[in-house]
């Protein structure tokens, strides 16, 4: 039984050495990945037969802006529906806050419960702005942000060692001015 106390002191040192390890992605590498994330998404739609075509031409992120936990978004692009044989295309830009929360099952960090701050929303074949079209397309948009991560966790390429990557399923997501800073931990 003596012996068992130093052994079981030995592994919960060596488990809480895991927690000590972080890695942090920058706003410029979560603006990468989530124009990818986006494109490589619209793309999978398309082959489904989707009638909704997205495609960001700029994307610009905070993480933490203000002391806040949360991250903003500003998006702009091209939305485009095809029905009824017609292509109608709208000319999007929007600003958004989400909260970023990690994905264990997935390894992948997504933005959640989106809320618009500000929308433009510019449709040639419409002759003004008309609210529920822009609301419509707001949706559409923030329910295809929601389900594309904005940066997918690969513990073989972060200098993690065993034991980071076996804790890597229960990782934990910081929020810090400029960057995510995921740590794995029990």
């Amino acid at each position: 039984m003596r012996h068992l106390f130093p052994l079981i002191l030995i592994c919960l040192l060596g488990l809480s050495g895991c927690s000590t390890l972080s890695y942090s992605v920058s706003e410029e590498t979560l603006q990468k990945e989530l124009m990818a994330a986006v494109e490589g998404y619209d793309r999978a739609q398309l082959k489904a037969g989707s009638p909704l075509a997205l495609t960001l031409t700029s994307t610009e992120l905070a993480v933490g802006p203000d002391g806040r936990d949360v991250v903003r978004l500003a998006v702009a692009g091209r939305v485009a529906i095809n029905a009824f044989a017609a292509n109608m295309p709208a000319d999007v830009a929007l600003s958004l806050e989400g909260t970023p929360y990690y994905d264990n099952d997935e390894g992948a960090i997504y933005l959640r419960r989106l809320s618009l701050l500000d929308s433009r929303v510019e449709a040639p074949w419409l002759p003004m702005d008309i609210a529920p079209v822009t609301d419509l397309v707001v949706r559409l948009v923030a329910q295809t942000l929601e389900s594309v991560p904005v940066y997918r966790l690969d513990p073989d390429s972060m200098g993690w060692g065993w034991k980071e990557r076996l804790a890597s399923r229960a990782v934990t997501l910081d929020i810090e001015p400029g960057r995510l800073v995921l740590k794995p931990g029990l």
